[in-house]
């Protein structure tokens, strides 16, 4: 049987509650394996319609993505500093486009020996209508996965 080795650990964020419990996980497997982090966040372009007004993007809201886009990359910067803090490697990744997608391309790219991430435990019309981006991965990725869940919902039955 061939050895298991964990040296690249992929960590998508979309900085909420629960993908900072799967980063703290991460960060625990990482410090005791001695792996590196990637942590990667994808920006999706809002989905936005403006009634009555031809097909594409108005300037300002140009303008504003690019205001957003800016901000979630100082926030994975701040982000990659407070893990530099606790004594482990990390490298991050800023792409753009739909997050199961990227993680995907992310960690075949990096090799990931495992993604750490975090499930925001939506259940029923919710789960339905927003889809799972932790159950997407699971599905499709090239390498083991742990999804961690709220500790708010730990114990809870589904």
């Amino acid at each position: 049987m061939k050895k298991m080795s964990l040296s690249r650990i992929l960590v998508p964020t979309d900085f909420s509650n629960s993908s900072k419990e799967a980063l703290d996980s991460a960060i625990h497997l990482a410090r005791m394996l001695k792996a590196k982090l990637y942590l990667l966040h994808v920006f999706e372009w809002p989905v936005y319609i403006d009634a009555g007004v031809s097909p594409g993007v108005r300037p300002e809201m140009y303008e504003w993505i690019k205001e957003v886009r800016t901000e979630s990359s100082g926030k994975l910067a701040r982000l990659a500093e407070e893990v530099r803090r606790r004594h482990v490697t990390v490298h991050t990744l800023f792409k753009e486009g739909a997050p199961f997608l990227e993680i995907l391309d992310a960690a075949k790219d990096i090799r990931a020996d495992l993604i750490v991430v975090g499930t925001h435990g939506r259940t029923g019309l919710a789960h339905i209508l927003l889809g799972s981006v932790a159950e997407r991965v699971v599905r499709q990725s090239p390498c083991p996965v742990l999804t961690v869940r709220p500790k708010v919902l730990r114990g809870k039955k589904s």
